[in-house]
């Protein structure tokens, strides 16, 4: 049995690790924590799960919240497992003396926003126990179908890297208006400082680079000074008015550690980043963009592109779609009549079943059955769920940390690219 230790959650990432039980985890749940209303929030939110209506979650909190949440974690030891998701800029160092204290720790991303972060987690790597981050985008089903066709190589071919495009192109819009679980989500006011929550090319940023590994090289082990070349990178700012950040923070004004970045009543926000780079000689590119909020009955948006010389996969997530992700299969030479009984025996041989080739003029779609699709607040038990049978079953994949490290590095390289 595994018991949980909530540390200083100031993301609702935390809560979500929450929302459904577990048999291999104690109902008891200790949270230490600085307070104020980032513990407010997440308890709101943890809170919430025990109070619904179908499917109630049973969990007793325990709380301690003071300024040395991080030594009575430790010193006290209630729980086995570790769970951060709050402040970017200071996450790293409590990881490390989490790690060093013997936890095991799942946090949330980015676990590091800059290059000192980075060698302090090639240390905690060097030892035991495991400390895995939250990379949700792998359970999302599109995310499956684009991997698994990406290895058939009869239907997708090779990656095409000769071209005037990138073989890999991944983007997503977020917004910093949202609802979660059905109610408006409150950030933290640190959210929308960069010198706590990290540039935009650092932060959601992670979920595509960990994709790209993840779909093209699987089990291989990853070194960034081998495999990885940064070719360009940019970032810029998202145009924050004071109406708009109290309504996000519930706050009554700008904090004074935002004055150098706020001119006549709007805050400079640089949440946006773009960078291209080789990983094994593959062009890559990755771009994420936060904007205020959607247009009413939008949301996120999300697109995703697979080069081959066969055909090409591509996922999209947006009005068109409804706001549903979809994954198209698209023909690289336009011939659909060629491609369709490849796709079909693909989707055959599929460990999903259910699905379906629907042809869409010059592309097909892949019809997912409503069983096998999960939201992202699902996720992230999923995660949780990875997380513990790996600690169980003493199988933590052999790449896994020098995959983890490549990511991150590769992330913090192409911060300083964008700042040169």
């Amino acid at each position: 049995m595994h018991t949980l230790m909530i540390i200083n959650p100031g993301h609702f990432h935390a809560g979500l690790i929450l929302r459904e039980r577990h048999p291999a985890i104690s109902r008891d749940v200790y949270i230490y924590s600085e307070g104020g209303p980032d513990l407010d929030n997440f308890m709101n939110l943890a809170s919430a799960f025990n109070q619904r209506a179908e499917h109630p979650t049973d969990w007793v909190f325990h709380i301690y919240a003071g300024k040395d949440y991080l030594d009575r974690a430790i010193a006290e030891s209630k729980g086995d497992v570790a769970i951060l998701a709050g402040r970017n800029d200071r996450k790293i160092y409590d990881i490390e003396a989490l790690h060093n204290a013997g936890f095991k720790i799942l946090s949330d991303k980015p676990l590091t926003i800059d290059d000192a972060g980075v060698a302090v987690l090639r240390n905690i790597l060097a030892t035991e126990p495991v400390l895995m981050d939250i990379m949700t985008e792998r359970h999302e089903m599109t995310s499956l179908l684009q991997r698994e066709l990406f290895r058939n190589k009869a239907l997708f071919g090779t990656l095409r890297c000769d071209g005037d495009k990138p073989a890999i192109e991944k983007e997503s819009v977020h917004h910093l208006c949202k609802l979660v679980n059905g109610t408006p989500l409150v950030r933290p006011a640190w959210y929308l400082d960069v010198n706590v929550q990290g540039e935009g090319i650092v932060d959601v940023t992670t979920h595509l680079v960990d994709l790209v590994q993840w779909m093209v090289f699987g089990d291989e082990s990853l070194d960034f000074e081998r495999d990885v070349r940064i070719l360009s990178a940019r970032t810029w700012d998202t145009a924050v008015p004071l109406a708009k950040y109290c309504e996000v923070t519930r706050r009554d004004g700008f904090p004074p550690e935002l004055a150098d970045r706020v001119k006549d009543g709007v805050l400079s926000l640089r949440s946006n980043g773009e960078f291209t780079y080789a990983l094994r000689g593959i062009p890559v590119r990755i771009s994420v963009v936060w904007a205020l909020e959607a247009e009413p009955g939008g949301g996120d948006t999300h697109r995703s592109v697979m080069r081959g010389t066969g055909a090409e996969l591509l996922i999209e997530q947006g009005p068109a779609t409804g706001g549903r992700s979809e994954l198209f299969v698209v023909p690289a030479d336009g011939d659909c009549d060629r491609l369709a009984p490849k796709l079909e025996q693909a989707l055959r041989e599929s460990r999903f079943p259910g699905l379906k080739a629907v042809r869409e003029g010059d592309r097909f779609r892949i019809e997912i059955p409503a069983g096998l699709r999960t939201t992202h607040e699902m996720h992230f038990a999923a995660v949780r769920d990875e997380f513990l049978a790996m600690v169980d079953g003493g199988a933590e994949p052999a790449n896994s940390r020098a995959n983890l490290l490549t990511k991150y590095a590769t992330l913090a390289a192409a911060r300083d690219a964008a700042r040169r």
